[in-house]
């Protein structure tokens, strides 16, 4: 364990081959020149961002409040602890979002170049109609 010298000690940084929007994040979180103590508080459980803690009525109610406020139609999860985290999205947090209408329970029909062109086929204007039905042999 750190003594409380060490925790606020600096931790000195410069150009590194670390991910660069990762540092740079960091750094705009906890300052130009990082402690331990502050990468602890600023990190919980090694993310850049506060972990949602609660129920899975208050995590999808969160969810849904965020994507309403800030028009999201998607967020990124974090793991912490694998599987059970997964389990718990999976067997808690995605039925509480559907029951409020915020998840699909089912998928529309068709292929999903239905799905986002509207049509089961390219458009014969678009540049990859031309190799319809082109056969390509295997090496």
């Amino acid at each position: 364990m750190l003594g409380e010298r060490e925790q606020h000690g600096p931790i000195e940084t410069g150009k590194s081959q670390a991910i660069v929007s990762n540092v740079e994040a960091m750094t705009r979180s906890a300052g130009p020149r990082w402690t331990r103590r502050k990468l602890l508080e600023h990190m919980v459980l090694g993310s850049r961002q506060a972990p949602w803690v609660g129920s899975a009525e208050r995590i999808a109610q969160t969810l849904i409040e965020w994507s309403e406020t800030a028009g999201v139609d998607g967020f990124n999860l974090s793991r912490t602890v694998v599987p059970e985290c997964f389990d718990d999205v999976v067997e808690l947090l995605v039925p509480e979002l559907q029951t409020r209408g915020a998840y699909k329970s089912a998928y529309r029909e068709g292929t999903l170049r239905e799905k986002l062109s509207g049509g089961a086929r390219l458009p014969a204007s678009h540049a990859a109609a031309q190799y319809r039905g082109a056969r390509v042999d295997a090496a």
